[in-house]
């Protein structure tokens, strides 16, 4: 027999012993953590220059343009969804663009 049929015939025992009650299900809870509603202009400039980029780099790393990181550290706009959340992720772990090589330096 293939492995797969081994694997399906598995799978149905399982659920067999599930409805007999012989077994519970494994069951795993994820809880997102929401992320920060608004970043100031300060908070924003401070994760880049914790991070030692420009805003050209910093721009780059979170996937915007230069004039929109520009704009957020002037204060004349927020930035939304996933550019908050990496900035939050940015924040809590400053080697994250290094570890996963999304910069080297030099």
């Amino acid at each position: 027999m293939s492995k797969i049929g081994q694997e399906l015939i598995k799978a149905m025992q399982e659920v067999v012993d599930y409805s007999e009650g012989k077994v519970e299900l494994r069951t795993s809870r994820l809880r997102v953590v929401p992320v920060c509603a608004t970043y100031s202009a300060e908070e924003i400039k401070n994760v880049r220059s914790n991070l030692g980029m420009t805003q050209g780099v910093f721009a780059d790393v979170i996937g915007v343009s230069r004039k929109t990181v520009e704009s957020w550290e002037a204060g004349r706009y927020q930035p939304d969804g996933a550019a908050r959340r990496l900035i939050s992720v940015l924040q809590k772990d400053p080697n994250f663009p290094e570890r996963y090589d999304i910069v080297n330096r030099a």
